[in-house]
């Protein structure tokens, strides 16, 4: 949810993108399962390819236009997770274009009537 709501934030990064990108911080406790299922979403909501890449490893790939600092898609970061309860998550969440064009925003999480829906959506940086 939190992902989906940022991707659909500044919707001109999004243009003739080829693909997303997801680089979930290490030390954050996501299970397999679910970011399979992140990325499944991901790819039959904007029918592109996800990859599992940092910024360098795009670059290196070749995924990024000649001069380097743009994408040829969307680098998704999950950079910081907070419980409050069992229904309530905040999620530091980034969206990378090229240096012109980022963004990242605190999202918060409720889960209510057997499904999660976006509570507040606070940006933090808009570049």
């Amino acid at each position: 949810m939190a992902l989906d709501e940022l991707i659909s934030t500044d919707k001109a990064l999004n243009e003739n993108m080829e693909y997303i990108s997801l680089d979930f911080d290490k030390g954050l406790p996501i299970k397999d399962s679910d970011k399979k299922s992140i990325e499944d979403y991901l790819q039959s909501k904007y029918n592109v390819k996800i990859y599992n890449l940092t910024y360098e490893e795009l670059v290196e790939e070749g995924l990024s236009e000649q001069s380097e600092s743009k994408l040829k898609g969307v680098l998704l970061k999950i950079e910081k997770q907070e419980q409050q309860s069992d229904n309530n998550i905040t999620i530091e969440v980034s969206k990378y274009r090229s240096n012109e064009g980022s963004l990242s925003a605190k999202i918060t999480l409720i889960y209510e009537k057997g499904q999660w829906r976006v509570a507040t959506h606070t940006p933090t940086r808009e570049s």
